[in-house]
């Protein structure tokens, strides 16, 4: 009879144990996924801006094939709404200062966080806006 009643004594504990812990394991879940899904996002605009550079640094690049590489990878990764900036502002060989061989290319992608954010929970510092810088070198003959 001793055991009956000290079972009923703790009952309750198992309750209490849980309300104070899910919170906790819940906050820790929601920002796992948060920052999971923000340094995938992350890894995505580097790709674009990488796979940018490569391709404004072949010989027979224009600012046209390299926008639309770019714009391929990024859309396919879910951000359509993005800042890309070329420096030198016009890549091709035909240029007028034409780009040649040996010559620095640069891609550069901006994408606000806000466009990205999987969960808009105040809990969680956000950063303002994510990027990738990407420079590759002219090739040619």
């Amino acid at each position: 009879m001793v055991k009956k009643l000290i079972r009923k004594k703790f009952s309750g504990l198992a309750v209490v144990e849980a309300a104070l812990v899910l919170p906790l394991l819940l906050l820790v879940s929601l920002g796992a996924i948060k920052y999971g899904h923000l340094f995938l996002k992350a890894q995505q605009i580097t790709n674009a801006a990488r796979n940018g550079a490569r391709t404004a640094i072949r010989v027979d690049a224009d600012n046209d094939i390299v926008i639309a590489q770019v714009d391929s990878l990024m859309g396919a990764a879910g951000m359509p709404i993005y800042t890309l900036t070329l420096t030198p502002g016009n890549v091709s060989s035909q240029a007028d200062p034409p780009v040649i061989k040996g010559q620095s290319v640069t891609v550069q992608i901006v994408v606000l966080a806000e466009n990205v954010d999987i969960l808009r929970v105040p809990l969680f510092p956000n950063p303002d806006q994510l990027g990738a810088r990407v420079a590759m070198v002219k090739e040619g003959f």
